[in-house]
């Protein structure tokens, strides 16, 4: 399942992917957050794909995240893997 979050974006603001899963609370914080600052996302919940989408998506993920940790955060053309706060921040400029 894809969606978008939030329909206006703040100046400048890069674009912003997420890939979580809809059970996850570090997922589920990242968006509250992103909603909170203004920000506008796409995220896909993977868990929420159906079957064969959801293991075409996982086999590319393994090749960069083996561990399958999430979130993954794709800003600009830099990927965040994992719910590094502090990271994300600077990435986003609020720091």
């Amino acid at each position: 399942m894809k969606s978008t979050r939030n329909t206006t974006a703040p100046d400048n603001q890069p674009e912003i992917s997420l890939i979580t899963l809809s059970t996850c609370f570090f997922c589920s914080t990242l968006k509250k957050r992103l909603d909170e600052k203004g920000f506008v996302y796409t995220y896909t919940d993977i868990d929420l794909l159906p079957d064969e989408e959801r293991q075409n998506r996982m086999d590319e993920i393994r090749k960069f995240n083996p561990e399958e940790t999430f979130p993954i955060v794709i800003i600009g053309n830099k990927a965040i893997v994992g719910f590094q706060e502090e990271r994300i921040k600077k990435e986003l400029g609020l720091i």
